[in-house]
């Protein structure tokens, strides 16, 4: 039978595929199978599913798609055109057209705003180089796709009209001086910008403000913290927490009206039991209460206030132990949808642990656990706990989903955002899987630095030889299908289909680094890419 695209005829063959097998094909590469169990006019309803995706199969107890979906139809199979419908909006990687150096050490749009017809975009500078070149892993040789030509760690911010007519524009620059890195989070708060930076030299917080986006004043603060990754609105009231540089400290949050005329501490040196505890990672403001989500040693927590506003001794732990699993150590993402909290995990770097007595760890993909309205949380996303714990929350169970952790794929590390848009979820990963042709590359470098002198050089010309530039090109032309971050959505937060497994078809692209929902409808991407710039992509309300 030729492949049919008509309704009347899609309802003749739905009616004489119920009780059989039936396949859903989605962009010619994923493939779900399952039982046709129901259809009505808006949708087509299959149990007993299992979706085969690069040679791997998961299985789902239901799936439901909509009819409308449905672009034509043969024996025992609907083709399902599921449109990426992102476009990448950034023609030069890094923004900056100028000078590609400048642009490639642009590697993270690790944050974004909006204010009045602009986004703005807070980069990230020359992270993995940064990391590597300090000895945090030791002597490593640092692979020379990581390496600038000229080294420049100071921070940027960019913008573009959102109505697509005037492209991108660089409206600051961090001056030498500032040790300013990077914006790690960016606000907008009564028709004011502010941007927090790291500053991996100062121990004194920064914040930068603009009311034109063109402005950049740096607000004086004595607040004792390098960077913030959490702001947020709250009762009309910001709220702000600040974080150490490495490791594990007391938690530490502010709030203001007015950022320029300072920040108030809130007390939270009460009872352990009775206060949030660890480096604040994220805040939410939901159901009129202040959520803050923590990174431990012990796996991350999850507090909200029992009222509006935080008062000492006045917070109800939601979750804790990082739900099961002490490698849960840092709460990456957080989003609401469909009126449940939604809270994807992290460990820093994929080895990095802030636990002092074990600061290196085996790497894990990230787990996704649910909130609901009544406290209570569930497994989404995760598998057997790497370092089990046991929560006085909750227990861990099964995920809902059928994924285990990281989505079955070690290297996603991250969940490192999951944002709610147009009625779907979205969850994009970082993932260190195109870094392994890096670390590759320098294996010559790593031997003879063990060698004798004597012996070294017949034997690492010969590794040269074979782990030459073109074994690693070709790793990333064979890997182009997978490697690469993830980005994933999802109807109803449990059953997940994937948008792209290859960094947007851009295998150099290792993270989504940030999801933003603007108020024009519409959902900017921004990636993470220390080979050649970071990517912003959008995607409209259907």
């Amino acid at each position: 039978m030729a492949m049919q695209d008509t309704r009347a005829g899609l309802t003749r063959f739905l009616d004489h595929s119920v009780g059989q097998q039936v396949e859903l094909e989605i962009l010619g590469r994923f493939i779900l199978k399952g039982t046709l169990a129901a259809y009505d006019d808006a949708r087509v309803n299959l149990t007993d599913v299992v979706l085969e995706a690069n040679e791997q199969a998961v299985a789902f107890p239901c799936y439901t798609l909509d009819v409308k979906h449905i672009s034509n139809y043969s024996p025992n199979r609907f083709v399902f055109p599921y449109n990426l419908a992102f476009r990448k909006i950034t023609p030069v990687n890094g923004f900056d057209i100028s000078s590609p150096d400048n642009a490639g050490q642009n590697n993270y749009a690790w944050s974004m705003a909006e204010l009045g017809d602009y986004i703005y975009v807070g980069t990230a500078r020359n992270i993995p180089y940064s990391i590597l070149s300090s000895g945090l892993f030791g002597n490593i040789p640092l692979p020379a796709a990581l390496v600038p030509q000229a080294v420049d760690n100071t921070g940027e911010i960019w913008r573009y009209k959102k109505d697509g007519t005037a492209g991108w524009q660089q409206v600051y620059k961090a001056p030498i001086a500032s040790s300013n890195i990077g914006f790690r989070y960016m606000i907008t708060y009564n028709n004011a910008l502010y941007a927090g930076a790291i500053t991996p030299a100062s121990p004194e917080l920064l914040l930068l403000k603009s009311i034109d986006g063109e402005t950049w004043t740096p607000l004086v603060s004595d607040i004792q913290g390098y960077a913030t990754r959490a702001i947020v609105v709250h009762q009309g009231r910001l709220y702000m927490g600040a974080l150490p540089l490495t490791g594990v400290a007391e938690a530490q949050l502010f709030t203001t009206t007015d950022p320029e005329l300072g920040w108030e501490k809130v007390n939270l040196a009460g009872n352990a039991d009775s206060n949030p505890q660890g480096n604040i990672d994220l805040l939410l403001s939901c159901n009129e209460q202040l959520y803050v989500a923590t990174a431990l040693p012990t796996g991350f927590e999850l507090w909200r206030t029992n009222n509006t506003l935080p008062q000492v001794n006045d917070w109800k732990l939601v979750v804790d132990k990082g739900a099961g699993d002490a490698r849960n150590e840092h709460p990456s993402s957080l989003a609401v949808f469909n009126g449940h909290i939604y809270i994807g995990t992290a460990i820093e770097a994929a080895i990095l642990s802030i636990s002092p007595d074990a600061p290196l760890v085996a790497p894990k993909g990230f787990d996704v656990i649910r909130v609901a309205p009544d406290d209570s949380w569930e497994l989404i996303v995760g598998g057997i706990p790497v370092s089990p714990t046991e929560p006085v929350t909750g227990t861990r169970g099964l995920p809902l989903s059928g994924y285990p952790s990281g989505f079955g794929d070690l290297t996603n590390g991250y969940c490192w955002q999951i944002q709610a848009f147009d009625d779907k979820l979205y969850l994009g990963t970082w993932s260190w899987n195109n870094l392994i042709p890096q670390i590759i590359s320098v294996i010559p470098d790593v031997v003879e630095s063990l060698l004798p002198a004597n012996t070294a050089d017949s034997i690492t010309q010969f590794l040269r030889l074979i782990f030459s530039a073109y074994l690693i090109k070709a790793l990333y032309i064979i890997g182009y299908r997978s490697l690469g971050c993830d980005l994933w959505e999802s109807n109803d937060g449990i059953l997940w289909l994937p948008v792209s497994l290859n960094g947007l078809g851009n295998p150099y692209n290792y993270g989504v680094s940030n999801l933003f929902a603007a108020s024009d409808q519409k959902l900017y991407l921004g990636t993470a890419n220390p080979f050649q710039g970071c990517e912003v992509w959008v995607k409209n309300a259907q």
